[in-house]
């Protein structure tokens, strides 16, 4: 079995991915699938690819529409492999210690890997961070990946395959992208394009404006 492995889109479709992943018999995103809205959109574009789409919440899928649709983890059974979809792996102990998966499929940190660890059921545990395959960030290269699952009785191991991806993205999709002057929530802060301007971050601006004027009384 053939799965295309993918994260951190960031309401970003690479066309390239339709070459990577031609033949897939299913496709897991492990969030951050939009950017505050729009996943919606990237994963229309993934099911042209292969209809068989699954995926998680990551932590900028905070828009209701993502909060309604998509869970926090997701426990797949393919080829006889029990596979957790999650975002931040520090977030997924207790999920891992529930499900004993054989495979765990995160994302988050942008950042490619692949390793083997002891399972909470004994035996080998396989963890993968396909990267990001949305804008380039953290000086990190684009990535994805291709998971070769044997059937599980077989006695084979699986097999993943990084794929890298241009160093530029492509633009995030028109259906990704929310007007400059659209409204945010209270908690969230104002979007603009990029992001939010959270809560924190005004205060911060605050804080540094107010001893910026202390400071000059000082003078």
């Amino acid at each position: 079995m053939l799965v295309g492995l993918v994260s951190d889109t960031h309401g970003v479709y690479d066309p390239a991915l339709a070459a990577h992943f031609a033949g897939a018999d299913a496709i897991l995103h492990a969030g951050d699938v939009g950017s505050h809205g729009g996943h919606a959109a990237v994963l229309a574009r993934l099911r042209e690819l292969c209809p068989a789409v699954h995926c998680v919440r990551g932590n900028v899928d905070d828009d209701a529409a993502a909060l309604q649709d998509l869970p926090d983890s997701l426990l797949l059974t393919l080829a006889g492999w029990r596979v957790l979809l999650v975002h931040i792996l520090a977030d997924a102990a207790a999920a891992v210690q529930r499900y004993q998966p054989d495979i765990v499929l995160h994302g988050h940190s942008h950042q490619y890997s692949v390793e083997e660890v002891e399972a909470p059921q004994g035996g080998v545990m396989l963890r993968v961070n396909p990267g990001s395959a949305g804008p380039a960030r953290f000086k990190l290269k684009r990535t994805a990946a291709l998971l070769t699952l044997p059937p599980k009785d077989s006695g084979e191991r699986p097999q993943v395959q990084r794929i890298e991806l241009a160093a530029k993205a492509p633009p995030r999709l028109p259906e990704a992208c929310r007007p400059k002057k659209q409204a945010a929530s209270a908690a969230a802060g104002s979007w603009r394009p990029g992001g939010y301007i959270g809560s924190r971050q005004r205060q911060r601006s605050r804080t540094a404006t107010a001893a910026g004027a202390q400071k000059r009384l000082r003078v």
